[in-house]
């Protein structure tokens, strides 16, 4: 019979091997999980070098540093047609569409073209919704595509509804003043 020590020390063991099985299958996914189709690396002309900015404040920044706010994070594309129009590009590639709308004016996803967002409209909100996902459906894309694509999507998404939107919805056709159109197939009267 085993003493209660021994007994412990083969619990906390068989923990500890569990623990390490897990945790390497955790790193085989996450090995695994940064490959993303390579049409969508090709099409957005990136390079894996560059890092992911962080999603919220450095540590140890704040007031006690002398931060009266968070860092503000500048999206690297802001200001390049190119990059917004990879970035539609990719949206109708990876299948946004799908959820938001062939324009992004929303489906079973919310519309990415109204002024109100639940979790903000600001370049870092919508690279932190596309990285980290968000509860009700939008998957995280972080671990798949690398940090230049992301903000290229931003570029695209901040562009909407804009002069500088590639290749925007068409504008809806007016709508005739009544009596203006030809009624077919009634007679005026005198003939």
């Amino acid at each position: 019979m085993q003493s209660p020590i021994a007994h412990d020390a083969n619990k906390v063991h068989s923990a500890w091997k569990a623990s390490a099985a897990a945790l390497a299958a955790l790193v085989l996914c996450a090995c695994s999980a940064d490959q993303y189709p390579t049409n969508v690396a090709a099409m957005a002309g990136t390079a894996l070098s560059s890092p992911m900015p962080p999603i919220g404040p450095d540590p140890g920044s704040g007031t006690a540093q002398g931060m009266s706010h968070e860092p503000q994070i500048h999206n690297p594309y802001a200001d390049s047609q190119g990059a917004r129009e990879q970035g539609r590009q990719l949206f109708v590639q990876m299948n946004c569409y799908g959820c938001h709308g062939g324009h992004a004016g929303g489906g079973m996803g919310p519309s990415l073209r109204d002024p109100s967002w639940l979790y903000g409209s600001t370049p870092i909100d919508i690279y932190s919704s596309i990285a980290q996902g968000r509860a009700h459906g939008m998957p995280a894309w972080g671990l798949r595509l690398p940090s230049d694509v992301i903000w290229k999507l931003v570029a695209y998404v901040q562009s909407l509804g804009t002069q500088y939107e590639p290749d925007p919805p068409t504008p809806a056709p007016a709508e005739a003043p009544p009596g203006s159109a030809p009624l077919i197939g009634v007679k005026e009267s005198g003939d």
